[in-house]
């Protein structure tokens, strides 16, 4: 078997893999919302994750924050004690009665962020055992689906294996290029030539090069990449 013939072979393997996968990937309505909800729930979960990172940043900054509030707290009744002239006094008060308010608001801050923190933890676990149990009817629903194809499951396996034993029998850098073009050009990566035009990209070739695919069997549209042939 010549190189035209393998990429032949192995391009009908890759068009069966497609009309194969594209007929396995059809799923009935209730897999299709199940499948839905298990990305929308790791969804939600990855932005959770992340809220509780942050917040957990800002509760340390809070702690901290508290701890000196405290300090500046029980420094400034230590000086509203010391204050020996009702001036001091005053000053030492209205000093006093700001560091209480900072204390407060420091420790409401933390106290919300503990708050938070639970919360979207709590939400975290509800939303990971949800996740759980749409993956686990999913995963069950899609052992019946297959079931109900299994010819096309035998046929998926198959091909992939033709795939496989075909590309063994190419050089490397044949094998690369297919390969990329299977991926980046619809799936096709070789085609035929037609009235003159090649029917990947619907280019009219020039002449010399339909002499070269006829002395050589097959070489490289200069407009799309593709391997091509001419058609019987």
């Amino acid at each position: 078997m010549n190189t035209l013939d393998i990429l032949k072979e192995l391009q009908a393997a890759h068009d069966g893999l497609r009309t194969i996968q594209r007929d396995l990937s059809i799923l009935p309505p209730e897999m299709v919302h199940l499948n839905t909800s298990v990305k929308a729930a790791d969804k939600r979960f990855q932005e959770i994750e992340k809220n509780i990172a942050k917040a957990k940043v800002q509760l340390e900054a809070a702690e901290r924050q508290c701890q000196q509030a405290v300090k500046s707290e029980a420094h400034a009744r230590k000086e509203l004690k010391a204050s020996a002239h009702k001036v001091q006094y005053t000053a030492a008060m209205r000093e006093l009665d700001e560091k209480e308010r900072q204390l407060e608001n420091a420790q409401r801050t933390l106290a919300e962020t503990k708050v938070a923190i639970k919360s979207m933890e709590t939400e975290s676990e509800n939303l990971v055992l949800s996740r759980n149990e749409y993956q686990r009817q999913f995963d069950e629903l899609h052992e019946i689906f297959l079931a109900e194809h299994e010819n096309q499951v035998v046929a998926k396996d198959r091909l992939t294996k033709q795939v496989d034993e075909l590309g063994s029998k190419l050089d490397a850098t044949t094998l690369n290029k297919f390969n990329r073009l299977v991926q980046n050009r619809g799936g096709k990566a070789i085609v035929a030539v037609e009235n003159s035009n090649c029917t990947g990209c619907n280019t009219k070739l020039r002449t010399p090069l339909i002499y070269q695919i006829k002395a050589e069997g097959s070489i490289i549209c200069e407009y799309c990449q593709r391997f091509l042939y001419l058609s019987q």
